[in-house]
C-alpha cells in the first residue's frame, strides 16, 4: 500500500499535465485515473488491475467501452 502512494506521488503531476495538455489542444482525454478509482470502489482494484498498474481482461474491456462513448 505505501508504494502505491509513493506511485501517486509521481503520478499525479504527469496526470495533470496531460490534462492541461487536453484543455490546451481540445483533445478527446478519457480520465482513467478516475474511471478505474470509481470502479475500483464498488469492486476492488484487483479485477480492474491485478498489479495495480496493467489492466486484466476486465480492466481493457471498461477501457474500450469508455474511448467509445467518449468518441462517439
Amino acid at each position: 500500500m505505501e508504494e502505491r502512494k509513493q506511485w501517486r506521488t509521481d503520478l499525479d503531476p504527469k496526470i495533470q499535465a496531460v490534462r492541461e495538455l487536453a484543455r490546451k489542444y481540445g483533445a478527446h482525454l478519457l480520465d482513467t485515473d478516475g474511471m478505474f478509482a470509481e470502479l475500483a470502489a464498488r469492486t476492488g482494484p484487483e479485477y480492474w488491475a491485478a498489479d495495480g498498474v496493467h489492466p486484466t481482461p476486465a480492466g481493457h474491456a471498461a477501457l474500450a467501452a469508455a474511448w467509445l462513448r467518449l468518441v462517439a
